[in-house]
């Protein structure tokens, strides 16, 4: 059974399963869906078993892409939170409002992608998710040698009375690279000016000083107008990085989508008979992350019926189809549950599921 994605043939007398889970236990995205795709050729010898891996981003997107054999350069700020893949500007739950940051800046991710531009890839995939800033990438141009007439590295307060900037040392650096912002699914439509944008969300959401929130909208749209980039949805997302990106010609995806476009998922799934995703743990609030309601989407695109796997499942029958999951299992252990754990736990599922 191949890691990467499969395109399957119809055959009528085999199932065809399309595995593409997120993190599951201590597993992430290729070992898991590989751990479970186990499970169901164990169960009826004969099954067709694609694994796709799909990741929202740090270091399960690097992996899921070289899994896919995606010949692209991974690049994050090494201060981004590792464990926090895709934080959005609105506040969830228990999620922290992070207010209006002057000083923050994407320095550290600017620096990496230089890096990487030095080698002179085909294509960067620039990983945003975890970047808590909030300076519409201005500290990005600063590391790839953009200049303008205020300072670039000092966050949003310092973009104050910005006029020009100068991008030709940045575009001759970037040259023919292709640059893809990856970033947290429910930011790719958000604004990045105004009442729908970064600092009105960022700063209504944690009470911010209303001054503050006007200066620093301000500034965001002076830089956005010397970049002569018109705001558009999802500028906002990563504290506005990519703006800048946008600006060298770059463009912004999700994890899940990049994956499933590199692997040519919604191909392999058209000739599927079930797709089964999956996460550590899934409830109504979280919907089990970014991967799950990506396959409940490709589900629905391509009228196949998709399972969920999970260790934890807090989330009833009703609530699931109404974003177009057939049914989820919870097959427990702790959270360093390991693959031959996993493949033995799936074993009812994959037995019991039935076309």
């Amino acid at each position: 059974m191949d890691r990467r994605g499969l395109q399957l043939r119809r055959v009528d007398a085999l199932v065809r399963v399309v595995v593409c889970t997120d993190r599951i236990g201590a597993l992430a995205s290729a070992d898991a869906g590989a751990a479970l795709g186990r499970a169901f050729v164990a169960a009826r010898p004969g099954t067709q078993v694609a694994v796709v891996p799909l990741a929202s981003g740090g270091p399960d997107l690097a992996e899921a892409l070289d899994a896919l054999g995606h010949d692209a350069v991974v690049v994050r700020d090494p201060d981004a939170d590792p464990g926090h893949h895709g934080h959005h500007d609105h506040t969830h739950g228990d999620e922290e409002p992070t207010g209006v940051d002057p000083v923050s800046t994407s320095l550290g991710v600017g620096r990496a992608l230089a890096e990487a531009l030095a080698g002179r890839p085909r294509r960067v995939v620039v990983d945003l998710t975890g970047l808590l800033t909030h300076d519409g990438g201005a500290g990005l141009l600063h590391a790839l040698g953009a200049a303008a007439d205020v300072p670039l590295d000092a966050g949003a307060g310092g973009l104050t009375g910005i006029t020009t900037v100068d991008l030709a040392p940045a575009r001759a650096l970037v040259g023919d690279t292709e640059l893809v912002a990856v970033v947290d699914p429910a930011e790719l439509q958000d604004m990045l000016l105004g009442l729908r944008g970064l600092t009105s969300r960022r700063g209504r959401a944690a009470g911010t000083d209303p001054a503050l929130m006007l200066s620093t909208d301000a500034a965001l749209g002076a830089l956005a107008g010397a970049l002569g980039v018109p705001d558009a949805p999802g500028l906002g997302a990563a504290g506005g990085a990519v703006l800048a990106l946008a600006a060298l010609g770059g463009w912004a995806t999700s994890g899940p989508s990049l994956c499933a476009e590199v692997a040519q998922l919604e191909r392999t799934a058209s000739v599927a008979d079930v797709l089964v995703t999956g996460a550590d743990h899934v409830d109504f609030a979280t919907r089990g992350g970014h991967v799950v309601p990506e396959v409940a989407a490709l589900g629905e695109r391509t009228m196949r019926p998709v399972v969920v796997v999970a260790r934890k499942v807090d989330i009833s029958g009703r609530e699931l189809r109404t974003f177009g999951v057939e049914v989820a299992y919870a097959v427990g252990g702790g959270a360093d549950l390991g693959s031959a754990e996993l493949t033995r736990r799936a074993a009812g599922v994959a037995s019991s599921w039935t076309w």
